[in-house]
C-alpha cells in the first residue's frame, strides 16, 4: 500500500519534495528490484498508486522516492 498521500490535515504528505525522484522498489530483503523515473517528469499520488508493485516484487516490497519511504506491501 502506498501511504504517501496525507489522509488527514495532521499527517505529512510524503510526496512533497520528492516528486522528481525515481521510484525505487525493493524486495523485503532490501534489494532494489526496479527503479522507475517519474512519469512526465513528476510523480503524483495517482501515478504512484497506479504502479503494479506486486509485478516487480511478487513476494513483498517497499517503495521509495529517493531515500523517502512511501509504502510497503506489509502496511
Amino acid at each position: 500500500m502506498i501511504v504517501a498521500r496525507a489522509v488527514t490535515e495532521k499527517e505529512p504528505d510524503l510526496l512533497v519534495g520528492y516528486e522528481n525522484l525515481n521510484l525505487i522498489i525493493k524486495d523485503l530483503g532490501g534489494e532494489v528490484v526496479t527503479e522507475l523515473p517519474p512519469a512526465d517528469g513528476m510523480w503524483t499520488h495517482d501515478a504512484l498508486e497506479l504502479v503494479d508493485y506486486d509485478m516487480h516484487s511478487p513476494f513483498g516490497w517497499d517503495a521509495y522516492l529517493g531515500d523517502q519511504w512511501i509504502g510497503s506491501s506489509e502496511v
